[in-house]
């Protein structure tokens, strides 16, 4: 007469798989298309951008004469920049679980158009975008902006 025995298998995983880091920075959203030169200015560093790569709060994107930019943030928020376009992702906090909702994105020069995601939907005063010569409120839709100067 044969038994089935019961196999118990325990996995232990490093713990740094396990914890997230602290003090880690949250990840913005990504790159979906990148054409011609576009490049992640992040700290003191420059990065070529590339599609997939994941962008953070406080990234500024900067697009050449013959570049464009776009993006998909973790809210579903999608922002696309056309040539010679500098944004800076000042905030960015969605955290629904908790009722913490912010976007702020400056707008230093450039073309950019925006389509709202949750974040506009659950918090509609916490979606701004600055510009040099103004701030825009927005309240879940759809805006292309083209500034112009330094």
């Amino acid at each position: 007469m044969a038994t089935a025995k019961g196999v118990v298998a325990v996995v232990f995983l490093p713990w740094w798989l396990a914890v997230a880091a602290p003090g880690a920075e949250p990840i913005a959203g990504s790159a979906k298309t990148v054409h011609g030169v576009v490049v992640v200015l992040r700290g003191t560093e420059t990065i070529p951008c590339r599609e997939g790569m994941h962008l953070m709060p406080q990234d500024a994107l900067r697009t050449s004469a013959d570049g464009s930019l776009g993006v998909i943030l973790q809210d579903g928020t999608r922002i696309a920049l056309g040539p010679n376009t500098e944004l800076k992702i000042d905030r960015f906090v969605y955290e629904p679980v908790q009722g913490k909702f912010d976007l702020l994105v400056r707008l230093a020069r450039g073309v950019m158009s925006y389509v709202s995601g949750k974040i506009a939907q659950f918090a509609p005063s916490s979606v701004r975008v600055e510009t040099p010569v103004g701030v825009v409120g927005l309240r879940g839709t759809h805006l292309a902006i083209s500034l112009e100067g330094g």
